[in-house]
C-alpha cells in the first residue's frame, strides 16, 4: 500500500508548500529571551509562518492543514470544527493552544450528534492574529500537556517587534481586504504597530462575513433530506488582537496581551425539514476572552540563563439557539397547540486561570553541552452548563407552556491542575545528540451538586489523580548533510468534566419473581474511577539536507491505551426484570445501564516522506506523504483514521512575484477499513469516500513597495470529492427531520462535498 501511494504521488505530481524562500517579505524574527515552554523537541513537527499562511490565503484552520498530509479538521455540521485529527484520532486527543494556554474542552456526546440541537468545540482563534503554527505529529505531552495523545497544534500570536525595526522609535500600518468564492466570505483586518521609547504596542482587528460553504455541483433548493445543496447559512466575526510590552530595564520586559474573538451564525436547516418540523433555525454564537501579563527576565544566573513568567484569563462561551416550527406541541398548559414554536436553548461556558513558569539554562563542559529547559504551572478552571426549552403558540411570542429548564449536562465543576517539568538536550559528541524530558500533572475534580444536576446514584465523586509523562530522542549525525534519530514518547488526556461526570439517573422495573417494583436502578451513572487515557509515540527516521536538496522519511507506531469510551454494563445478572410500556411488556435478564469506562486500545502504525529539490534560484519543488493505518484491540479497522494522503508543490519565485501550484492526492477509504465488530462492512458508517486529486493554483503580486495582491484559484479541474472526516458522521434518515441524515439511497450526500472551483483574492497595503 505504502509503495503504491508512493507511485501515485510521484506519476500524479502530488504536493505540498515549498523550500524556496518566498519573495513575500517575512515577518521580522523575534528573539525570545526564554524558550517557551510549549516548543517541542519532537522531530516531527512542522512549522508554519505568517508569510506561508499569508501565501497559502489561509483563511481558517481547515486551510491551515490543507496542504499538511495526515492532517485534517473534523467537521461538527453546524458548530464548525472540533479541532484536528493526527495519526487517527481527533477531539481532545489532540491538543490546541494559543500562546502556551490550552483552549479548553469540548462537550460533545454521542446523544447529541443526531439532533445537532448543541455540541462545543474548541474555536475561537482567527488567522490574522497569528505569526506561527506549529503541528506535532505523535505524543509530546511535555509540548502540550493533556490532550496530546496523537499530536498537538500550537498557535503563537503576533508581537509589535514583527513588524518593527530592530532598534529606535519605528511605526506600521498594514490594511488588507479579502473575498474568497468558498463561502462568499468578504474580510478586512487592519494592524497597526508601534514602538515609542521602551513601550511597544500592537492592535490586529479582523472582521469575516459569510455564507455556507459551497458544494461541488449546483441542485435544487428544496427541502428534506435529499437535498442536495449545504443549508443556508450567514455569519460574522471579529477578533481583536491587542499587546504592550514595556522594556523595564535592559534585562527585563513586561507585557500585557488582550485577546477578544466573537462570531454569530445563523442557519436555515432546509435539510431536517419535514411534514412534522416544518422550520428550523439554529442561531450560534461563540465567544473567547483571554488577557495575560508576560514577565521576561534575562536572569544571568547559575540557576537560569533566563526566566518566562505569564498569568492568563480565558473565558470560552457557546450558545445554541434552535427554533423549530411543528405541527403539534404536547404538555402545553392550555392542551394541544397546533402550530407550535419550539426553541431549545443551550449554552457552555469555560472559564481558567494559569500561573505559567518556565526557565532555561546552557551548561558547557568539556565533553557535553545542555541546554535545560523547565518549570512549572498551577491552572483553575471551572465549567458550567445550562439548557432552557421553551413552546409557543404558533409563531408569537406568547408562551404555551412555562420554560423547562432541563438539568445540566455536566455539574458546575472546578477543576484544578499543577503540572511540573524538565527537559534536557545533551550534545555527548560531535556526532550524538540526546534529549530527555519529563512531566508530573496532578489534577483535582470538584463537582458541584444543585437543582440542576441531582445525583441520585451517589456516584458523582471528588475524584484526584495523576499522571507522569516523558519524551526522549537521539540523534546520529552521520555526516554534515545526513542524521538518523530515534524518539519514544508517552501523551496523555485526562478526562473532560463531560466524561467524568455525564448526566446520572435511576429506572423503574418490575422483579419478575416477586413482584416488587425496584425504583433505584441504574439507567446511566458516573465513573469516579476513570483514568487518564495515554499513548507511547515510538518513531525511527532518517532525514538528508543540503542546500538544494531535502529528503526525510520516518515510521512510527503509536499506541493508545486506556481510551474512555461509553459502556453498557449489567445491574443484578440473576435478576430477571419485567418493564411495560404503553400495554407492551418485556423481560430482561438482569439490568443494563450506561457509563464511561477505560475499555479502549488502539494500534496506528505509518510511514511519512518528506522531499524537496531547490532546483534553479527560482524554481523549487515539494513533496509530502503521510500513510497511516490502524485497529483496536479487537482487530477492528480505527475508523477515525484518514485514507493515505500526498501533496507535491512546484513554485516560481521572480523578483516581484510568485507563483505555487499544489496537487494534493488522497487515497480512497475501503470497506475493509470501516467495518464493525460483527464483520459487516461500513455498518457503522454507511457511505465510503472515493480517491480525488485536486489542483490549486496561488499567486502573490508585489505592485510596489506598499501594495500587494494575492489570488489564487482552488479545485483548479472541479473535482467532484468528500472528505472522511465529513462523512463518517452521515447516517440515514430515520423517518424524522429532527435525527438529520440522507435518504438510504445516498441521495443529499452531495451537500457533503467539498467545494468545486473557486477563487480567492486578496490585497493589502503596509508601511
Amino acid at each position: 500500500m505504502q509503495y503504491t501511494l508512493l507511485a501515485l504521488a510521484v506519476s500524479h505530481a502530488i504536493a505540498l508548500p515549498l523550500l524556496a524562500q518566498s519573495t513575500t517579505p517575512e515577518l521580522d524574527t523575534v528573539s525570545v529571551t526564554a524558550q517557551a515552554p510549549q516548543t517541542a523537541n519532537s522531530k516531527q513537527t512542522q512549522q508554519l509562518s505568517a508569510a506561508e499562511l499569508q501565501q497559502q490565503q489561509a483563511q481558517n484552520i481547515a486551510d491551515v492543514v490543507r496542504f499538511v498530509p495526515g492532517v485534517t479538521t473534523t467537521d461538527m455540521g453546524r458548530f464548525g470544527s472540533n479541532g484536528f485529527n493526527i495519526r487517527g484520532l481527533d477531539g481532545d486527543r489532540v491538543a490546541i493552544t494559543v500562546d502556551g494556554l490550552a483552549l479548553g474542552e469540548t462537550l460533545d456526546p454521542p446523544s447529541f450528534v443526531a439532533y445537532e440541537f448543541f455540541r462545543s468545540a474548541r474555536g475561537g482563534v482567527d488567522i490574522d492574529a497569528l505569526k506561527q503554527v506549529e503541528i506535532i505529529k505523535g505524543a509530546d505531552a511535555i509540548a502540550a500537556g493533556s490532550g496530546a495523545l496523537a499530536g498537538a497544534v500550537l498557535f503563537v500570536t503576533k508581537d509589535p517587534a514583527d513588524y518593527l525595526g530592530p532598534q529606535g522609535d519605528d511605526s506600521h500600518l498594514g490594511l488588507k481586504a479579502g473575498f474568497s468564492g468558498l463561502n462568499d466570505e468578504t474580510s478586512f483586518s487592519t494592524t497597526l504597530a508601534n514602538r515609542s521609547g521602551k513601550l511597544e504596542s500592537l492592535l490586529v482587528y479582523t472582521r469575516r462575513d459569510g455564507e455556507e460553504n459551497k458544494t461541488a455541483r449546483s441542485g435544487e433548493n428544496i427541502s428534506g433530506a435529499g437535498r442536495t445543496l449545504a443549508d443556508p447559512l450567514d455569519y460574522s466575526s471579529d477578533n481583536v488582537l491587542a499587546k504592550l510590552q514595556y522594556q523595564l530595564t535592559d534585562a527585563q520586559r513586561l507585557g500585557w496581551t488582550g485577546e477578544y474573538f466573537t462570531q454569530s451564525s445563523e442557519l436555515d436547516n432546509q435539510s431536517r425539514l419535514d411534514s412534522v418540523y416544518l422550520l428550523r433555525r439554529g442561531n450560534d454564537d461563540i465567544e473567547r476572552k483571554r488577557f495575560g501579563l508576560q514577565y521576561e527576565w534575562l536572569a544571568a544566573q547559575t540557576f537560569a540563563d533566563s526566566v518566562n513568567a505569564t498569568l492568563d484569563y480565558q473565558s470560552n462561551y457557546t450558545n445554541g439557539l434552535t427554533t423549530m416550527l411543528t405541527t403539534g406541541c404536547s404538555g402545553a398548559s392550555n392542551g394541544e397547540v397546533s402550530p407550535c414554536l419550539r426553541s431549545e436553548d443551550r449554552d457552555f461556558k469555560q472559564q481558567q486561570v494559569k500561573l505559567a513558569v518556565a526557565l532555561d539554562k546552557e551548561l558547557f563542559g568539556n565533553i557535553v553541552q545542555q541546554q535545560w529547559l523547565y518549570g512549572g504551572s498551577v491552572e483553575q478552571r471551572k465549567v458550567e452548563y445550562s439548557a432552557i426549552d421553551r413552546r409557543y403558540i404558533g409563531q408569537t411570542g406568547e408562551l404555551a407552556s412555562p420554560p423547562v429548564i432541563d438539568p445540566d449536562q455536566v455539574p458546575e465543576t472546578d477543576v484544578t491542575a499543577i503540572s511540573l517539568y524538565a527537559r534536557d538536550v545533551i550534545k555527548l559528541a560531535p556526532r550524538w545528540t540526546l534529549s530527555l524530558g519529563g512531566r508530573f500533572d496532578a489534577l483535582k475534580y470538584r463537582p458541584q451538586l444543585d437543582e440542576q444536576f441531582s445525583d441520585n446514584t451517589q456516584t458523582v465523586a471528588d475524584v484526584d489523580f495523576s499522571a507522569f509523562t516523558w519524551q526522549s530522542n537521539l540523534t546520529y549525525q552521520l555526516d554534515t548533510a545526513q542524521q538518523v534519530w530515534l524518539q519514544a514518547g508517552r501523551g496523555f488526556r485526562a478526562p473532560t468534566v463531560a466524561e467524568m461526570y455525564s448526566p446520572t439517573s435511576l429506572i423503574s422495573r418490575t422483579e419478575q419473581a416477586t413482584g416488587i417494583v425496584v425504583d433505584d436502578l441504574w439507567s446511566s451513572i458516573a465513573n469516579p474511577d476513570l483514568k487518564a487515557e495515554r499513548s507511547l509515540n515510538l518513531e525511527a527516521g532518517y532525514r538528508y539536507q543540503t542546500d538544494t536538496v531535502l529528503f526525510g522519511v520516518s515510521i512510527f507506531n503509536d499506541r493508545y491505551s486506556d481510551m474512555i469510551d461509553t459502556v453498557v454494563l449489567l445491574q443484578n445478572p440473576d435478576t430477571v426484570y419485567e418493564s411495560c410500556f404503553r400495554g407492551v411488556c418485556t423481560e430482561s435478564q438482569g439490568n443494563q445501564y450506561t457509563t464511561m469506562a477505560n475499555t479502549g486500545e488502539a494500534d496506528v502504525k505509518g510511514i511519512e516522506l518528506e522531499a524537496a529539490w531547490r532546483i534553479s534560484h527560482a524554481v523549487s519543488s515539494r513533496l509530502a506523504l503521510s500513510y497511516n493505518d490502524g485497529e483496536t484491540k479487537d482487530g477492528e479497522p480505527l475508523r477515525s483514521v484518514n485514507p493515505a494522503s500526498a501533496v507535491l508543490g512546484l513554485r516560481y519565485d521572480a523578483a516581484n512575484w510568485d507563483l505555487t501550484a499544489n496537487i494534493t492526492h488522497s487515497a480512497a477509504k475501503k470497506a475493509k477499513d470501516a467495518y464493525n465488530a460483527d464483520g459487516s462492512e461500513a455498518a457503522t458508517y454507511p457511505y465510503l469516500t472515493d480517491s480525488y486529486t485536486v489542483v490549486d493554483l496561488m499567486a502573490n503580486f508585489d505592485i510596489s513597495p506598499q501594495w500587494r495582491l494575492s489570488a489564487g484559484i482552488y479545485n483548479l479541474f472541479d473535482e467532484e470529492y468528500y472528505q472522511w472526516q465529513r462523512v463518517r458522521f452521515v447516517t440515514n434518515w430515520v423517518g424524522s427531520g429532527v435525527r438529520g441524515g440522507v435518504l438510504p439511497g445516498g441521495e443529499g450526500l452531495q451537500r457533503y462535498s467539498e467545494p468545486g472551483r473557486y477563487a480567492k483574492l486578496a490585497i493589502s497595503y503596509s508601511f
